[in-house]
């Protein structure tokens, strides 16, 4: 399984809106994605105990268990995806793919 990390910088991104997100984005990445998509998970960022913004205001894991099918669906249809982020975000994420070795929720590797 891999994870698909979208991490989208508080500083000049302070009015990004989870609304549009939650109700359009997500169910545009689950339609783009089918079966492939194991999970996704949206999280706002919040303060630290030390009272300081977050350096992230949005971080979306997207879980892939299907990586061949992912491939697949992104190959047509990731400009989609990349037309709507100025309609929820200021700036563009920062991408990171990982290879998940553990997870605590299913304890499988």
């Amino acid at each position: 399984m891999k994870c698909i990390t979208v991490l989208y910088p508080l500083k000049g991104n302070e009015t990004f809106d989870f609304d549009f997100y939650g109700r359009r984005h997500v169910p545009l990445m689950q339609d783009i994605l089918g079966k492939s998509l194991h999970r996704i998970e949206v999280r706002r960022g919040t303060a630290g105990a030390d009272g300081k913004d977050p350096q992230f205001t949005c971080v979306v894991s997207i879980l892939i268990s299907d990586w061949t099918g992912y491939e697949k669906a992104m190959a047509t249809r990731t400009q989609e995806l990349l037309d709507e982020v100025p309609l929820f975000s200021k700036v563009m994420p920062i991408i990171q793919i990982d290879e998940v070795l553990y997870s605590s929720v299913d304890g499988k590797v």
